[in-house]
């Protein structure tokens, strides 16, 4: 049996985008309150933010693209530290079966996290 040139090539060019996306997901991204504090998490983690994402990926070229440090101007650190925590949570119930534990929200924080969850599109 033999491999035709061209489904060689095609082979090879998959195992290049593999290999570049584990590289892409093993990256860490820095993310930054208004206050200073500094969260570092792995890209992969950082993408299951629709906003975050989009800095990251998408067109054109954010600062944020080229450095892998994201200024979150309007989120304090306090709150960060949730949005950090449920994008881990995310991560690991997502393709869950069994029953997922309920994620805790402080009370006293739970309208800024909102407002974070909405602009960070989670």
């Amino acid at each position: 049996m033999s491999i035709t040139k061209e489904k060689e090539i095609e082979i090879v060019k998959e195992e290049e985008r593999e290999k570049e996306k584990e590289k892409e997901d093993q990256e860490i991204v820095t993310l930054v309150s208004n206050d200073e504090k500094k969260f570092e998490l792995s890209k992969d983690l950082v993408l299951l933010s629709g906003t975050l994402k989009a800095m990251l990926t998408g067109h054109g070229s954010f600062r944020e693209k080229q450095t892998g440090i994201i200024q979150l101007k309007n989120i304090r650190g306090e709150v960060l530290k949730y949005v950090v925590e449920y994008l881990k949570y995310k991560k690991k119930h997502q393709d869950s079966n069994k029953e997922i534990p309920q994620f805790h929200i402080p009370t006293e924080i739970a309208l800024e996290l909102l407002m974070a969850a909405n602009f960070l599109e989670l």
